[in-house]
């Protein structure tokens, strides 16, 4: 007690000095020293800044009170905390921090995981009498109670919070006087005046807490014997006698002597101490001012291992449709539920405390549904005290644990936002490491569901981005929401963890089981989609709405990047960057308010950074409250219509909206359902209704398909059918109107129906052209320095010999019938090798056959370009094979030769490629082959697979500006592009055992959109429109996605070419297969428009002019 009065004293001459700044003495309160001799190493302390004599007492150092006084490198925290506010790991003495009260929550936190220790420790909360009245303190005594938690709550009462008269004015002193109990717990005063009679009345208390394990209160009476801190001058609400009177009749320090003097120390001995001590702690103050200073840290968070930032360590599970043993995949709500349930498995440490987390509820929402069952006593309900959430949480990881806190809505993360802001956030960067709390909460956000509005519908990342010392995750997917929880518990590091509640079922963005395994490295984004035009940036529920924007952007040829950024602190800037760079224009999109919104700081991030001027636009939520009413709702959130109309200006055009068809008066508009909640698009496999039929309310009116099932589809109004709306084989999206029905009523009920979703209409972009025209990156070959024409001179092919009909393949594969490989294909027939036929004979013979056309042989040609996805060998390449046959034993006949694999796309991939070596050798002829053997890598078992594909080889000539005149077709560059995939979607494999596997809807959409894409920028490269082409050459994928990209871009049936009924899909072949029977029916200048899809993801677009 001598040393702390001794260290005050000192502090207030250095500080008196300007030596050091801030001082806050203890004097009056050192009577808590006495407390120590009853506490064991194993108790736990969470001390009052004043005291220094018990902090002495339990073993800090005085030279560590002067290290933290100048802000010293080698005190506790490295000069980052107040010098009043210790810290002592080493000893089980917990952080101080300014925020007063703030330990309560912590400290029951604590006494939660040390309960039942064999040791018994207890945990002190030491108080200073105005904190009490801090809310998180009666929260944090009102938890003890619940939880029955061996904490003993220290009150030092001196009468003071800083300059407000506290008696009277406390839950232990009320106006009406003293009280004996607080929440049932009892309270026992002790006089701090009197050191030596306080020693057994601790002892009592402690030993109660520590046999009982439950909580006691201390009311420590004393008095302040001088300022506040250094920064005060109690004299302005203190009268002189008052200050004289404490300090002659209220220091511990008079009483301990004459106690002392009385049991026969001598007043000599007394003082000689004292002056060894002073000598002390003059040396060590000396020592530590003296000592050096820290080095500014520029960070709050402790520093990540290289798996956790690598982005090689990325793994999201197997994609939906891909092969997974048999087992489901996960929604998000089910992958968090999985990952929690494993940690939970693997270490007992894990416990989660929220809002009605406990069976049978298991969360509002479902997400710890069953944990509690499995977990007896780690699934814990909490009170509706969202700062109790934090707080206990932020003790128990104190205490070892590794606690996952729930915030049942972000709305209401304000409420704990002290203890994120204060704790949770700060305590690795105040103890340099000394203390964790590696806390992960988990916090339901968002909109766009109808029923939730003001207080259940917010985002609020902006705020928790906005606070140093947390990561801030908001995924969009589950395999990301699995991936980023992962890395929260490996990183051992504080997470804020934003999952949306409209992504918790969605089925469309599921993650395969093997949750346990998924990582997402933190601070890494994901690009979606690739594109050179545009950048979309956005997180959570806006992903989606990006993505659709991109779908209508794409439609018009414009191709844009779209970026997930997934974890918002850290976020991916070098990611950002990159594409921005590439495309010159970022948009940025979140829910969260405008202002200070976290898109305002990705753009002024990229926009200080980039090396170049780009163009920036922001779509947010106004600085408003999410509304209820959900028309409202959706205006007020950005949506998908505002999105792309900002998008649109950004690139220079404009958007038209085509309303939706309105249910007139007498008519009903019959939507698309899906099978299941979770269906987003369905496919209309079959008519049962037609315009003129009599409908009965229940009649079936069509066969639908969905991603997981075929279903019928009834009506659910009487009347006349007068309108379908979509053809067979078109997919639509669920709620779209597919087929129209006059009633003959005249009811309005479904002007009724409240709005459930947005319905901005059909876009119709303009002005997009002069985008493309003035972009460098989209203008037309012909203006960079092109040399020369380049046409193809002869065509020829060779199919496989047997002919096998849908008859035949329904023998196979009974799953189907002929009429529904037709419905769903659009195939007939197809052709497959017979035995000795592979990709080489077919190659050679289509080969073959185009010399005899063309009057040419081996030797007239420069260069031979195959294109195979089924190659017989590795090494030596199919085109080096093609070249050895045709050469019948001629070694001098050299040309170049060599394979490229672009699936699908091949043909056009080859003919770029032509295309350019002609540039420079136009007096040259190229051999272009394509060959594929499919048939013997199909499975009888996978109807989606194997009535589809088929074998053939083509072959054909490209020349040069030279050799032009012997052309038939002129061709303009193709353009290429690719989105790569890990063959989830569609796979060849190369094992003999292996089979072809194909996600179709998936496949379905990314063909559709991408083949429209690159057929309009093979037009602006050609410098015509779509609407201006002659004839268009799909890739025969399938007939349904021939008539969807016809639909879509509403070309007649004679301008869309298709072939596939008795042909089949032979991949990189359908092309050319297509021009070699149609080259010679074409009318001199007609343009031909080519565009193709294939695995990889690969894209291509071209158009080709009859000469």
């Amino acid at each position: 007690m001598v040393t702390a009065r001794e260290l005050d004293l000192l502090e207030q001459s250095f500080t008196g000095r300007g030596e050091a700044f801030f001082h806050v003495s203890g004097a009056g309160h050192e009577g808590s020293a006495v407390l120590n001799s009853h506490l064991v190493k194993e108790d736990r302390l969470h001390c009052h800044y004043r005291d220094k004599a018990l902090m002495l007492a339990r073993g800090i150092s005085a030279e560590m009170f002067f290290l933290a006084l100048f802000n010293k490198d080698a005190s506790h925290s490295r000069g980052r905390q107040m010098n009043a506010h210790m810290s002592a790991p080493e000893l089980n003495i917990l952080s101080l921090v300014g925020p007063v009260g703030n330990s309560a929550l912590q400290a029951v936190g604590v006494a939660e995981v040390l309960k039942h220790h064999a040791e018994k420790p207890i945990v002190l909360c030491s108080l200073g009498d105005g904190m009490t009245q801090q809310g998180e303190v009666l929260e944090g005594i009102a938890h003890a109670v619940r939880r029955e938690l061996p904490v003993l709550f220290l009150v030092q009462d001196n009468s003071f919070a800083i300059s407000t008269v506290t008696t009277g004015k406390t839950f232990y002193s009320r106006p009406d006087g003293r009280v004996d109990k607080f929440y049932g717990v009892p309270i026992t005063r002790v006089d701090g005046r009197h050191p030596a009679d306080a020693y057994d009345a601790f002892g009592t208390v402690v030993g109660r807490v520590r046999t009982d394990r439950q909580p006691q209160i201390i009311v420590f009476d004393v008095d302040r014997l001088n300022n506040h801190t250094n920064a005060d001058d109690q004299r302005m609400y203190r009268t002189a006698d008052e200050i004289l009177r404490v300090q002659q009749s209220g220091d511990p320090l008079i009483h301990l002597k004459k106690d002392l003097v009385e049991h026969g120390v001598s007043e000599s001995e007394l003082d000689r101490k004292t002056d060894e001590i002073r000598a002390e702690l003059a040396a060590a103050a000396k020592r530590a001012q003296r000592s050096r200073d820290p080095e500014p840290t520029f960070t709050a968070m402790k520093p990540l291992p290289e798996r956790l930032v690598s982005r090689d360590s990325e793994y999201r599970g197997i994609s939906p449709g891909a092969e997974t043993n048999g087992d489901k995949s996960l929604t998000m709500i089910e992958a968090i539920r999985e990952v929690l349930d494993a940690r939970m498995a693997k270490d007992e440490r894990v416990t989660l405390f929220g809002e009605d987390l406990e069976d049978p509820k298991g969360d509002v929402f479902g997400v710890t549904r069953g944990l509690t069952v499995k977990y007896p006593g780690r699934v814990r309900n909490s009170p509706l005290a969202e700062a109790t959430i934090v707080g206990v949480s932020v003790g128990e990881a104190l205490a070892g644990n590794r606690p996952v806190a729930f915030l049942q809505f972000a709305d209401f993360l304000p409420i704990a936002y002290n203890q994120i802001f204060a704790e949770l956030g700060s305590m690795f960067w105040r103890t340099d490491g000394g203390w964790q709390a590696p806390v992960i909460v988990m916090i339901t956000c968002g909109g766009y569901r109808p029923g939730l509005g003001p207080f259940h519908a917010s985002s609020l990342e902006a705020i928790a981005a906005h606070t140093p010392g947390v990561d801030v995750f908001m995924p969009s997917t589950a395999p990301d929401a699995a991936g980023l929880l992962n890395a929260a518990f490996e990183s051992e590091r504080p997470t804020l963890f934003f999952y949306p509640k409209n992504c918790l079922n969605d089925r469309a963005n599921a993650t395969s089981a093997d949750v346990g395994k998924q990582l997402v490295p933190i601070g890494i984004a994901r690009t979606i989609r690739s594109g050179d035009d545009l950048t979309f940036v956005a997180w959570g529920n806006t992903v989606s709405i990006c993505l659709k924007a991109a779908d209508a952007l794409g439609d018009a040829g414009v191709a844009s990047d779209v970026i997930d950024l997934r974890s918002l602190v850290p976020w991916d800037v070098e990611k950002v960057l990159e594409s921005v760079h590439r495309t010159g224009r970022l948009v940025v999109v979140h829910e969260d308010s405008h202002t200070d919104g976290h898109g305002a700081e990705v753009i002024a991030t990229i926009a200080e950074r980039s090396p170049v001027a780009i163009q920036c636009r922001r779509v947010t939520r106004a600085d408003t409250y999410v509304p209820c009413n959900f028309a409202n709702q959706l205006e007020v959130l950005p949506s998908f219509k505002r999105t792309l109309e900002t998008a649109v200006e950004l690139l220079g055009g404009t958007v038209r909206w085509k309303l939706p068809l309105a249910a007139e008066a007498g008519v009903y508009n019959i939507e698309a359902i899906g099978s299941s909640p979770s269906d987003e698009s369905v496919t209309v496999l079959q008519w049962f209704a037609k315009p003129g039929d009599t409908l009965t309310s229940g009649d079936l009116v069509a066969e639908l398909e969905a991603d997981k099932a075929s279903f019928e589809m009834k009506s659910p109004v009487s009347g006349s059918v007068t309108d379908t709306l979509v053809e067979e084989g078109e997919m639509v999206k669920v709620g779209t109107p597919i087929l129209r029905v006059e009633t003959g009523e005249t009811s309005d009920e479904q002007n009724l129906k409240p709005v459930t979703k947005e319905d901005s209409g059909t876009p119709i972009l303009d002005g997009l052209d002069a985008f493309r025209l003035t972009d460098s990156r989209n203008a037309p070959e012909s203006r960079r320095g092109a040399g020369g024409q380049v046409g193809i001179a002869g065509i020829a092919s060779a199919r496989g010999s047997r002919v096998v009909s849908n008859e035949e393949i329904c023998q196979m594969c009974p799953q189907w019938t002929p009429d529904d490989i037709f419905k769903k294909t659009g195939i007939l027939s197809r052709t497959w090798v017979a035995p000795g036929e592979t990709a080489l004979t077919l190659a050679v013979d289509a080969c073959r056959k185009l010399f005899d056309k063309t009057g040419l042989a081996l030797e007239d040609v420069d260069a031979i370009i195959c294109s195979t996805g089924t190659p017989i060998f590795t090494t030596p390449a199919m085109a080096t094979l093609i070249q050895h046959r045709l050469a019948n034993g001629k070694s001098e006949l050299m040309a170049q030769a060599y394979d490229i694999s672009a699936a699908c796309s091949g043909y056009l991939y080859a003919l770029q490629i032509a295309y350019d070596y002609l540039q420079s050798q136009s007096d040259h002829r190229v051999l272009v082959v394509t060959t594929e053997v499919l048939s013997p890598k199909l499975n009888t078992d996978d109807p989606g697979t194997f009535p589809i594909f088929s074998d053939a080889a083509t072959a054909s000539l490209v020349v040069g500006e030279t050799r032009i005149d012997g052309a038939s077709l002129t061709v303009h560059r193709p353009v290429l592009s690719a989105m790569g995939e890990d063959g989830s979607s569609l796979c060849v494999p190369i094992g003999e055992d292996e089979f072809v596997s194909m996600d179709g809807p998936k496949v379905f959409q990314e063909a559709v959109k991408h083949m429209i894409a690159m057929l309009q920028k093979a037009c602006v490269v050609a410098e015509t429109t779509v609407d201006e082409l002659d004839l268009i050459v799909p890739h025969q994928a399938n007939q349904r996605i021939i008539n969807a990209i016809r639909q879509r871009i509403k070309a007649s049936k004679d301008r869309m070419y298709s072939n596939i009924e008795d042909h089949g899909n032979t991949s990189s072949n359908t092309i050319p297969l297509c021009l070699e029977q149609l080259v010679e029916t074409r009318t001199t200048g007609d343009r031909i428009g080519l565009t193709a899809f294939g695995g990889g993801f690969t894209f291509a677009g071209g158009v080709l002019k009859v000469r």
